[in-house]
């Protein structure tokens, strides 16, 4: 499995943000997209998830095509573990059932590991808005996970996390990408958490 982008433009009110981008990020891999504030980082997390439209080029996961110029997969087709920078949780349901919105009955072991691993046994039955800015990120990494994506896409998902809980999300990822067999890309400014997690790739955004 993989992950590869060809020439891939995208603007905004005539405004470049991603300009004839080129990348390949494999199964098991961690891919980190750098550059300046502003340049277009979680832009292009937003194309690759297919909540925007690129201007021209092409992108391809494990061989399928979710854009070029004919084509434009929908985003519920595409398969994609995405944790916002938000979080982006469902403000009307407890965390346990926004951790298993998209889970199948057969990984109750997986979510149970998940949970123990990431320190959430206490907080099951809590609404978002009770849960601190660090268990909303975890919240939304094991939602992320449940769906057995074909990639994960991570904005910014260490921000609100303690050195303890980085380590142990960390090793979560690591040892997701590895079981699923599936690259992974990250956004974090944070450079010394970026040599801890170790990344493969840095993609460049000019």
């Amino acid at each position: 499995m993989s992950i590869e982008v060809k020439n891939l433009s995208f603007s905004y009110n005539e405004r470049p943000f991603v300009k004839d981008l080129s990348f390949n990020v494999s199964k098991n891999q961690i891919g980190l997209i750098s550059g300046v504030s502003g340049v277009g980082k979680t832009t292009l997390l937003n194309i690759i998830s297919g909540l925007k439209m690129p201007d021209s080029g092409t992108i391809l996961l494990n061989n399928i095509t979710l854009n070029n110029e004919g084509t434009n997969l929908q985003t519920e087709k595409r398969n994609i573990g995405y944790v916002f920078q938000d979080f982006a949780l469902f403000p009307h349901i407890n965390t346990k059932k926004n951790m298993q919105y998209a889970m199948s009955k057969k990984d109750e072991n997986l979510f149970k590991d998940l949970v123990s691993d990431l320190n959430m046994d206490e907080h099951l039955n809590k609404m978002p808005h009770e849960l601190s800015g660090g268990q909303q990120q975890r919240v939304a990494l094991i939602r992320a996970i449940l769906m057995k994506p074909s990639i994960l896409l991570l904005d910014e998902p260490f921000s609100n996390l303690d050195e303890k809980n980085f380590l142990v999300c960390k090793s979560v990822i690591k040892k997701i990408i590895k079981l699923f067999e599936i690259p992974c890309l990250l956004v974090s400014h944070n450079s010394s958490q970026n040599k801890v997690i170790g990344i493969d790739h840095e993609i460049l955004i000019k």
